[in-house]
């Protein structure tokens, strides 16, 4: 079992969470629980749940990476429902070429790239584009989005896979510590990976326009439900109040 707190773990998506709304987050001196408070006093319970690789940290609108040599890599995302099996790429890659001594892995000898059938795949298909860089060492590897080559996937597949998101175990704990508490508002926030399983729900979110356009079928026991993907600009939040809504508080 990990080491890091929950409360470590929450800390950063309360504070987005409380920019959004323009209030105030609390933590009680040596318990797990995070508070946020309204200006006029209201408190609003608040928990995390990531679904996905916990290693997929985000910064601003991207990612990091561990490094898996000593490059610097720089990762520019084409197709983000790929991003399962890029991720487990990218570690054959990054050495491949670090090995070579090449930058990108499209300049991998053809020996190489033939016999490796990720490095195959990844040449041909270009769900990315990989950069290293030999003068920059020992720096987590960059992932930002880039240009898509697919118009915009709208948002009609985003309320299924909030069902199943709402099904996994992390969010089950979540809740659980939520219905523990007594205050008038409960958030619930779900840092959202990509899967497969819900790899389109995750690029709709990503690079979608507007909002989901219901309210979701499985509604959790919550005030606030929050949807915050690992890349991307855009947190959404429903609230049995005022439905959904979009922001981007990512600098």
């Amino acid at each position: 079992m990990s080491t890091v707190s929950q409360t470590s773990q929450e800390e950063a998506p309360a504070e987005v969470a409380a920019k959004v709304l323009g209030i105030r987050v609390r933590r009680a001196s040596g318990a797990d629980d995070m508070t946020m408070i309204h200006r006029n006093g209201r408190l609003a319970a608040f928990a995390e749940a990531t679904l996905g690789e916990r290693e997929d940290m985000r910064r601003g609108p991207g990612l990091w990476w561990p490094a898996p040599g000593r490059w610097w890599w720089r990762v520019t995302l084409v197709d983000v429902r790929r991003l399962p099996r890029l991720r487990e790429i990218f570690p054959i890659a990054a050495r491949a070429c670090e090995a070579s001594g090449v930058a990108r892995p499209g300049q991998l000898p053809a020996a190489v790239t033939m016999a490796v059938p990720d490095l195959h795949w990844l040449v041909h298909t270009v769900p990315a584009h990989l950069v290293g860089d030999p003068s920059m060492l020992d720096r987590p590897t960059t992932v930002t989005l880039g240009r898509g080559r697919y118009p915009n996937p709208g948002m009609a597949n985003v309320g299924a896979a909030v069902d199943t998101w709402l099904a996994e175990e992390p969010v089950r704990r979540a809740l659980s510590r939520l219905h523990r508490r007594r205050t008038a508002e409960r958030h619930l926030y779900l840092t959202i990976g990509c899967t497969a399983q819900t790899a389109d729900a995750f690029e709709s979110l990503v690079r979608g326009s507007g909002v989901p356009p219901a309210p979701p079928a499985r509604r959790p026991d919550v005030s606030h439900l929050w949807l915050a993907p690992v890349l991307g600009r855009s947190v959404f939040l429903w609230s049995r109040e005022d439905g959904w809504s979009r922001y981007e508080p990512y600098d």
